[in-house]
């Protein structure tokens, strides 16, 4: 059956509600009450600790699992993230990921930053909760959509047996992420000079957008990709690392790389001024006076992840 997974930026709010609506848990006739919408699991129950973590609420009447997912900033690319790494193993019927970001409104947000943020629930649950209800119709149109495309006859293919002796190493890469871009180049081509390697990074076509996904090459009997993860990383590999386990992806299939690496605020600032500058054409000469300051632990942390890959350890 497929995991239905609705998401928004806490996981607690619009994406529980839409849920509720889909299981049968809140009215689709009329909008519902205070009252009913706290009966639903997880409704203003946000935790910091939850964001990027899929919640379970229930299955509905065909016997598709439903979760919440609580994304951040990650945006509705999050959409094409999931399905993307089920087409890479060829069950994107599996999955059904669905954002409830739009139809949030003002009232949400402060209801939700002062019951959940600030844990002023007396004064932030009603103003959400009278929030939630305005947004109500839109969420519940959400909700039937989906509904609408499922019938008794469905009956996704399950990746637990399907192409599992693919194995995929995904480095966790963000905008303008460079150091990302060289510690997977520094595995694909470990006797590269470091010059060589820079200029390899340089000549990559890879914006970071949010599922964007880019072919390296292939290593150690594993296919190498840069996934874009936008502006939340940690998010984004909490995600990846979820959704492996939601499908039943051996975790030795696929490996989830993420940059312990930091880059210091002058190669950020300097790393988008000459990006504007030269519109993105190679890397300028103090890029790569800073970027070769980093070679030595990129090279260590690559080493580190070729061994970790080998011993089936990596995360």
């Amino acid at each position: 059956m497929a995991k239905i997974i609705y998401h928004c930026y806490g996981g607690s709010h619009s994406s529980v509600t839409a849920a509720g609506i889909h299981l049968g848990l809140l009215p689709k006739g009329r909008t519902a009450t205070g009252s009913e919408l706290l009966k639903v699991p997880h409704f203003d129950q946000y935790n910091a600790v939850t964001h990027g973590r899929f919640r379970f609420v229930g299955r509905d009447r065909y016997g598709n699992e439903v979760y919440v997912l609580g994304k951040r900033t990650a945006g509705p690319d999050v959409n094409v993230l999931l399905e993307r790494i089920a087409q890479l193993f060829d069950c994107r019927e599996e999955i059904c990921p669905v954002d409830t970001t739009f139809p949030i409104n003002p009232l949400m947000v402060s209801g939700g930053f002062l019951s959940r943020g600030l844990h002023l629930v007396s004064l932030g649950r009603p103003i959400v909760i009278f929030g939630t209800q305005i947004a109500y119709p839109f969420l519940k149109d959400i909700a039937c959509n989906v509904v609408k495309g499922f019938h008794g006859d469905h009956m996704p293919k399950s990746c637990h047996s399907i192409n599992n002796e693919r194995l995929l190493a995904l480095y966790v890469c963000a905008e303008n992420d460079l150091l990302t871009m060289l510690l997977a180049g520094r595995h694909l081509y470990p006797e590269s000079g470091d010059q060589e390697l820079l200029n390899w990074a340089a000549d990559l076509s890879f914006s970071g957008k949010i599922g964007s996904l880019l072919y390296l090459g292939k290593a150690d009997g594993y296919e190498h990709y840069l996934i874009g993860a936008g502006k939340q990383p940690d998010i984004i590999a909490k995600i990846l690392k979820e959704v492996r386990g939601l499908l039943e992806i051996p975790q030795v299939s696929l490996c989830i790389v993420q940059s312990q690496i930091s880059p210091s605020l002058l190669l950020l600032i300097m790393r988008k001024l000459l990006k504007c500058i030269n519109r993105g054409q190679g890397l300028s000469q103090l890029e790569r006076i800073l970027l070769n300051r980093y070679m030595g632990k990129i090279t260590e942390s690559a080493s580190n992840i070729k061994l970790s890959i080998l011993e089936g350890i990596l995360d």
